[in-house]
């Protein structure tokens, strides 16, 4: 995947988005907020907003930037912000894996349902965290693959086809992102299914541990799940 083609197939989901999205995850969407735990003064970048659906759902006193690289997605995310007179919500086109904002800006980084979209996870992850806040927290929502069985479905080059076409990775193995955040200091990630299962709710505490852990609190949640 690289990033024209994404921009194309979203552009593509744009009108239909809602209706196809919307009430698959809205589960989601609904824990993610829970987990957030917002004050009603925090600075909250959404990357991927897409058509914003997710908007409403935050206090109006939080200040929410949130970055798409749809131009037809952002589009009706606007209709919706001036739907609900949103006043604390900016808008921007933006590719999330070359955001221009300085770090440490950000109380909250959610990148709901976006990971698996972007064409290098691992530098989305990266940036997020660096514009995030010492002591903020990164919460992502995504459809993680549970089992390497998969790709015995079908072979590589028709599974990367079938992603193309789609516009995100069916095969996601979520422990090799955990791995990533583990490299970088980052230990303190939870983890809770949502979706009915289907997907995961990640979140990630910017601190780094004190000295290289042998097991991350992602082990320990998981284990207790």
């Amino acid at each position: 995947m690289n990033k024209q083609s994404i921009e194309k197939v979203y552009n593509q989901y744009s009108a239909v988005y809602d209706k196809i999205f919307g009430l698959i995850y809205e589960n989601g969407r609904n824990e993610a907020m829970k987990m957030i735990s917002l004050n009603g003064n925090e600075k909250v970048l959404e990357v991927g907003v897409g058509t914003g659906i997710s908007l409403t759902k935050y206090p109006r006193t939080v200040d929410i930037i949130g970055i798409d690289l749809s131009q037809e997605m952002l589009e009706k995310a606007k209709e919706r912000v001036n739907r609900y007179a949103l006043t604390n919500v900016q808008l921007k086109i933006e590719n999330a894996e070359e955001m221009s904002f300085a770090p440490n800006q950000f109380d909250k980084v959610i990148i709901m349902y976006v990971l698996s979209v972007t064409p290098n996870p691992e530098v989305l992850l990266d940036k997020a965290i660096s514009v995030c806040k010492e002591g903020g927290e990164v919460i992502i929502i995504n459809h993680f693959s549970t089992r390497k069985a998969l790709r015995k479905f079908a072979d590589y080059d028709f599974l990367q086809r079938v992603e193309r076409k789609l516009g995100f990775r069916v095969y996601f193995p979520m422990d090799k992102y955990i791995q990533h955040l583990n490299r970088m200091g980052y230990t303190n990630v939870e983890v809770k299914p949502v979706n009915y299962g289907l997907s995961r709710i990640v979140r990630i505490k910017k601190e780094k541990a004190p000295f290289w852990p042998h097991h991350s609190h992602y082990q320990q949640h998981a284990h207790a799940a």
